[in-house]
């Protein structure tokens, strides 16, 4: 295999590895939730976790645009194979809390290494088929990790999942110490000023609302779908995570043909479909629980939410300069994560206050409304999100 497909591919496992291991961690919820006595309330405050990921994932991101080192992507690995291992030990809400701080940790350092690397590594015209390749790999993992880890709680116990994911990771740092020594790690041309984080933010802007509602809708879908079909008597945690797999297995084939179906409808319009789609489809999740009514459902929302995101990266590496790279997609998903740990936490109390988490879909609609009106503000205004940036500053 050439250098450079192997490279995509070691890195997209490394985004396997990561996504997987926190859903496995969410697909637990509803068996954890019974077994730690968990409150709604509890379960959205592990999901505001994600700040840590937010504030540490900037940070990596800066280091990444002046000294690109790949043993940050194996430092990310490490981090969170260790965590899921500590998670073998933890029996009470403050010891799984303490687990998930460390695991959003590992978790800040994936996104804007690996994606940054691949931004760097293809750019050109390759460059949106490498994204859907990293970004459907990526969504394997996370269909891998919720259709199996219900099942194998309940037919052994919450920790079976623990040990196979702790695995993974720590083979995707053997991997990736013996492939991507190999490999030459993007050239940085320059340093990155302390002006530039905020020249980057202003061209940023005009997206942010989108990037917001997508990192909350994953969150809030992903966390809170599974429990409010578990709430019921008709749904055990196996069951009920089978069917957000599907909803990202749909998300992942779809992943995988962005750079066709971007290239026949154009980013803007997909990014508008994805959030009208979103804000029909949680709309009738907050409505029903039959699997016959959610099942198309869910593969229609996974079948345009999940192609907004690599939308959302090639724009991004439209709008930046090479050399702000890694600071682009750490604002970026600081922007995602922090808009979806607020979310899940708010849902959270929304759940417990109103004693039903099938209200955390209604929130979740008003999100998808305003990144739709934000969308359709940006194409009245005649503006170009995603503007090629050429030359130097």
């Amino acid at each position: 295999m050439p250098t450079d497909k192997k490279l995509l591919w070691v890195i997209s496992y490394h985004h396997a590895c990561n996504d997987g291991t926190l859903v496995a961690l969410i697909a637990l919820l509803p068996i954890l939730t019974e077994q730690m006595d968990l409150s709604y309330s509890d379960v959205g405050l592990l999901g505001l976790g994600l700040v840590v990921t937010v504030a540490v994932q900037y940070g990596v991101g800066r280091i990444a645009d002046r000294v690109f080192s790949r043993f940050l992507l194996e430092t990310g690995a490490v981090l969170m194979g260790l965590s899921f291992a500590l998670l073998l030990l933890v029996n009470d809400f403050a010891g799984l809390f303490s687990v998930v701080i460390l695991m959003r940790v590992g978790a800040a350092f994936y996104h804007p290494i690996g994606t940054s690397w691949i931004t760097r590594k293809f750019a050109g015209p390759y460059l949106e088929t490498a994204l859907g390749v990293q970004s459907g790999v990526g969504n394997f993992g996370v269909i891998i990790a919720m259709a199996t880890s219900g099942y194998l709680g309940d037919l052994y116990t919450w920790k079976a999942p623990c040990v196979l994911w702790a695995i993974m990771n720590f083979a995707a740092v053997v991997l990736g110490l013996l492939v991507l020594s190999d490999a030459s790690a993007p050239r940085i041309d320059r340093v990155v000023s302390s002006g530039r984080s905020r020249e980057t933010l202003h061209r940023m802007l005009p997206l942010i609302p989108a990037i917001v509602a997508g990192g909350a809708l994953y969150q809030i879908t992903s966390t809170f779908g599974p429990l409010n079909l578990t709430s019921t008597d008709q749904w055990d945690a196996g069951k009920a995570d089978l069917m957000f797999a599907v909803w990202i297995a749909v998300g992942a084939v779809t992943s995988y043909f962005f750079g066709v179906i971007s290239a026949r409808f154009g980013r803007l319009r997909l990014l508008a479909a994805g959030y009208l789609a979103a804000a029909v489809s949680v709309s009738v999740l907050a409505m029903f629980t039959d699997w016959v009514v959610i099942a198309p459902v869910l593969v229609f929302y996974g079948a345009f939410l999940y192609v907004t995101y690599p939308a959302l990266f090639s724009f991004m590496t439209d709008s930046t300069h090479d050399d702000e790279r890694g600071t682009a997609f750490g604002i970026l998903f600081g922007f995602q994560l922090g808009g979806g740990a607020l979310s899940v936490y708010a849902c959270g109390i929304i759940a417990d206050v109103l004693e039903d988490p099938a209200y955390v879909f209604v929130f979740a609609a008003a999100l998808s409304v305003v990144a739709l009106l934000s969308l359709v503000f940006l194409r009245g205004r005649g503006a170009h999100a995603g503007r090629p940036v050429r030359g130097g500053a």
